[in-house]
C-alpha cells in the first residue's frame, strides 16, 4: 500500500544508525511500518463498530494508548532506546472515548503518565485504591482546558532517566553521568544538548527525577548505570555487538 516497488525486508530491528542503511532497506521498513499502522486502525475500527452493535458504548470507556513508538530512521537511529531518549520513542497517543460520547472532539495538551490513567479510571469508576498511588486523575483539568496538573514528567528506562517539562527534555544515567539537556524551544532542540550552559537547570531536573523515585535511586540501578555498557536497546538484554 505505502512502497510500489519489491526489496530486502528488515526482519529485525537493527538498534543501530541509519547512516550506512540502504535506502531501500529504510524505505521499506517505514512503509511497513506505515502498513501496521493501518492494520491496526482497520481492527481498532472493527472493535468500536463492534461496541456499537451490541450496545456498549453508552456505558463503556476505551482508552487507546501506547507503551512506547520506535525511531525508524529519526535522528539517524533505528530502534527504541531510553538513551538518549527521543520525542518519537516517549511521545505515546492517548485518546480516551467515554460513554456516551461525553466530552466528544475536545482535546488537551497537558503532561500525562501512564499511571494518571489509572487515577483517572478510579475516579471515573468512583473506586478508592487501598493504598497510595502515584498517580493523579487528570480528566477535570483536561475536559475544563486548565493546565497540566504535572510541570514534569520523568520516564525511567532501564538505567536512563529523562524528565521532560514544556521547555526542557533532560536525559542522563541515574548515577548523574551522561547528561543530555535540550531547550525545546530551540528551533532544532535535538540537534546538541546545552547542559554546559544551564548547570542549574540540570541540578534541578535531576533533583525532580530523584524526588519521584522517592528520594533516590537503588544502589543495584546505579552499579548497573556505572558497569553498563551504553549500548541501544529497551534492557541490559538488548542485543549488541
Amino acid at each position: 500500500m505505502y512502497l510500489k516497488e519489491n526489496g530486502p525486508e528488515q526482519v529485525k530491528s537493527g538498534y543501530t544508525g541509519t547512516s550506512t542503511l540502504d535506502r531501500k532497506l529504510l524505505d521499506r521498513t517505514r512503509a511497513n511500518y506505515r502498513g501496521a499502522v493501518t492494520l491496526c486502525d482497520r481492527w481498532f475500527g472493527f472493535f468500536m463498530e463492534t461496541l456499537e452493535v451490541l450496545g456498549l458504548l453508552d456505558n463503556t470507556m476505551v482508552i487507546f494508548t501506547s507503551d512506547h513508538g520506535h525511531s525508524i530512521g529519526d535522528r539517524n537511529y533505528m530502534g527504541k532506546r531510553g538513551y538518549p531518549s527521543s520525542p518519537e520513542v516517549f511521545n505515546v497517543p492517548l485518546m480516551m472515548r467515554f460513554p456516551g460520547a461525553q466530552y466528544a472532539g475536545q482535546t488537551s495538551d497537558m503532561l500525562v503518565q501512564h499511571h494518571d490513567i489509572t487515577a483517572t479510571i478510579m475516579e471515573l469508576a468512583e473506586v478508592k485504591s487501598p493504598t497510595e498511588i502515584d498517580g493523579v486523575s487528570f480528566l477535570k483539568d483536561a475536559v475544563s482546558g486548565r493546565k497540566s496538573i504535572r510541570d514534569h514528567v520523568t520516564v525511567a528506562w532501564g538505567s536512563a532517566i529523562s524528565v521532560v517539562t514544556d521547555r526542557w527534555w533532560f536525559n542522563c544515567k541515574v548515577d548523574g553521568t551522561g547528561i543530555l539537556l535540550r531547550d525545546l524551544n530551540a528551533a532544532d532542540p535535538f540537534a546538541e544538548s546545552v547542559a554546559e550552559d544551564n548547570p542549574e537547570v540540570v541540578k534541578t531536573l535531576f533533583a525532580m527525577a530523584e524526588k519521584d523515585a522517592r528520594g533516590g535511586f537503588p544502589g543495584w540501578l546505579i552499579d548497573l548505570a556505572k558497569n553498563q555498557a551504553d549500548a541501544p536497546g529497551c534492557s541490559d538484554l538488548a542485543a549488541r555487538e
